[in-house]
């Protein structure tokens, strides 16, 4: 059983009528016995003895049947509804995610002086690496209804998890994963590609979608990217290749330290990208190519990839069909009233 949102002060008005009734309720209760009328009986000591009837134990039945009416009602009023699970369910997406974990993704992309403020602060600059990682957690926190699988590659292409909904498990092995976990000397974008692939072989989703994430040309693989964007296309798989870090110099940390500053000292490192390569892969495949020169960006390019597909699911959960259940409770609450009527005018009448 669910509720509508009605926004704050919609509840707030139903949480102060509920207040209300409660105080209604409790002042009629502590009331009960004022002001009664009632009948002297000379010899009260003569009926001492005797047994109430089954009159007499029914005489506040009436009261709380008109409670019990009025709880009904509020309850009523909230307008309970149930939600049929089958056509609350949601379309999901079939999502492979390959990400680069080759060397070049400890590079940083930022300013001589945005380097020296950050590094004056006592903090290491984020490298293209954390920042993926940062983009792909909040991204596996907003999935519902979606499957999502991660590849990761360098000279080799390896799965990190398989298609899944159990997001906590991908918010573990994404909070372990470090640079260096696999060898980083090569990007194998291809192989990358073919195990992405593979694992989306076997799904029956409407809607599978591969998310390629890297920062350099494709070297030592064993089968081509173009190949694969081809069978991705004859498969109906879109690939959506986002090339991360800048378009200008970078930097990449070393192991030496400055001997006056004592910060680590990172050297300018030209940028070895192909962007053609993954702009035909996007073309082939009917996806879109992007260029993610920092964090925000590479946000936003993650959204506006799952925007695309967000409008295309079948079901949308704010449309599924919703069964209202006020009357349930408003035709017992009237139920209850008119029975307190009759019974306090008729068998559980006080007074003649």
């Amino acid at each position: 059983m669910t509720w509508p949102d009605y926004g704050p002060w919609s509840w707030a008005g139903l949480a102060t009528l509920t207040a209300v009734a409660v105080a209604v309720t409790l002042y009629a209760w502590l009331r009960r016995h004022a002001h009664t009328p009632g009948l002297r009986y000379p010899a009260g000591h003569r009926t001492a003895g005797v047994a109430p009837g089954w009159r007499a134990r029914l005489v506040r039945l009436p009261f709380a049947l008109r409670m019990g009416a009025l709880a009904l009602m509020l309850i009523a009023a909230a307008r309970p509804q149930l939600t049929a699970e089958e056509t609350a369910e949601v379309e999901g997406i079939d999502i492979v995610v390959a990400l680069d974990l080759s060397g070049s993704m400890a590079t940083v992309d930022v300013s001589d002086e945005e380097l020296v403020r950050v590094q004056n602060a006592g903090q290491d600059p984020p490298d293209r690496f954390t920042a993926a990682v940062a983009v792909l957690t909040d991204f596996i926190e907003s999935r519902r209804y979606d499957r999502v699988s991660l590849v990761v590659f360098g000279k080799k292409a390896l799965l990190q998890f398989p298609l899944t909904l159990d997001y906590g498990v991908m918010l573990d092995i994404l909070g372990r994963m470090k640079l260096g976990d696999i060898d980083g000397s090569a990007t194998v974008i291809g192989n990358a590609l073919a195990m992405s692939l593979g694992r989306l072989k076997d799904s029956d989703a409407k809607t599978r979608v591969v998310i390629l994430i890297t920062d350099g040309d494709d070297n030592g693989s064993n089968v081509s990217p173009s190949e694969m964007a081809k069978a991705a296309a004859e498969r109906g798989i879109k690939v959506f290749p986002i090339l991360v870090g800048s378009e200008d110099q970078s930097r990449q940390p070393t192991d030496m330290v400055d001997m006056f500053t004592r910060h680590r000292v990172y050297k300018a490192v030209d940028n070895a990208v192909n962007p053609k390569l993954l702009e035909e892969i996007a073309a082939t495949t009917q996806g879109k190519f992007f260029r993610s020169t920092d964090e925000k960006a590479l946000k936003r390019d993650f959204r506006s990839i799952l925007d695309e597909f967000e409008k295309s699911r079948l079901v949308d959960y704010a449309a599924a069909e919703r069964t209202e259940l006020f009357g349930w409770f408003l035709l017992p609450a009237l139920g209850l009233l008119l029975l307190e009527i009759l019974l306090s005018q008729t068998l559980l009448r006080r007074f003649p």
